[in-house]
């Protein structure tokens, strides 16, 4: 699969959040812009504080017009646990049998679990940003800020 590109359209998928809720990423088109994390696992280190980050500026996003999605190989029983140990509402996806993070290039094949990567998708349902992270490199959420500023 050739890797996804800034004006490619996102790919879609539907996965659970920690609720049990199936969310889909086409819901959001035409509504709202994404800002879409995939991290490597719940209750890691870095994972931790990347959605802790994320949980801080989630306000400043909303009124950017942006929906936060987090996703990570976990099940939502973990997802759900740890949304609850961060105090996290929005929603923590769980790709567990690896649908989602493969078409974003966002899967390490061999060692099957998420890169950790975040992705920016506009109302037209197109990446407008994409950076992919070390698995122990804290992202920088501000850069996707931005280009969220930019689409408004």
């Amino acid at each position: 699969m050739a890797e996804l590109k800034v004006g490619d359209i996102a790919p879609d998928f539907e996965l659970e959040d920690q609720n049990g809720k199936k969310i889909r990423m086409s819901q959001y088109k035409d509504k709202r812009n994404v800002i879409l994390a995939f991290f490597p696992f719940a209750f890691s280190p870095v994972c931790t504080n990347e959605l802790g980050e994320l949980k801080e500026k989630e306000d400043s996003i909303k009124k950017l017009d942006a929906q936060i999605l987090a996703a990570s190989i976990d099940s939502t029983w973990t997802q759900k646990a740890f949304a609850k140990e961060l105090g996290v509402k929005f929603p923590l996806l769980s790709d567990f049998g690896k649908k989602a993070a493969p078409p974003y290039g966002a899967l390490y094949e061999d060692k099957g679990f998420a890169k950790r990567a975040i992705f920016v998708v506009d109302k037209k349902g197109k990446i407008a940003y994409r950076r992919l992270y070390e698995p122990t490199t804290q992202p920088d959420i501000n850069e996707a800020i931005e280009v969220l500023k930019k689409l408004k």
